[in-house]
């Protein structure tokens, strides 16, 4: 698999699987492990910038730091500034999140967190289908 647009849609695709995880856990545990929804979030809009990097046949950096990532992603299209901040705000669940007592997350917290990603997959559908007249959906998965 070398062709950059096959690799992206698999990167796209689970991207778009993290976030149904979120939403899973939402949905069905109580109370709700607020660490692994927020982690599930950090790792769907990872994926979701590393797919566009992918798209442009790119080299795609092993981190888990979204702000290096949508920084990447600058150097082809400037708009991605517009995501810099819910790139930051993601970024720590990455790593942090996983660990015990490594920082605490509230409630709000999730909520954002959730808001971020689905905002980093707009964007990044949006730029997608913009580039080639696709979109990125659960249909790609």
């Amino acid at each position: 698999m070398n062709n950059p647009s096959e690799i992206s849609k698999e990167w796209y695709s689970y991207a778009e699987r993290d976030l149904i995880t979120a939403n899973h856990l939402v949905k069905t545990l109580h109370p709700v492990p607020l660490e692994i929804f927020c982690y599930h979030c950090q790792q769907s809009s990872e994926k979701f910038l590393k797919g566009y990097i992918a798209d442009q046949n790119k080299a795609i950096q092993k981190t888990h730091d979204l702000k290096l990532l949508v920084n990447e992603c600058m150097q082809t299209k400037a708009e991605f500034k517009t995501i810099e901040q819910e790139c930051a705000r993601l970024t720590p669940y990455g790593v942090q999140s996983r660990y015990p007592f490594a920082m605490e997350i509230e409630e709000e917290d999730m909520k954002k967190a959730l808001n971020d990603a689905n905002k980093i997959k707009a964007f990044v559908n949006n730029i997608y289908k913009s580039d080639e007249n696709n979109q990125i959906s659960e249909e790609n998965i």
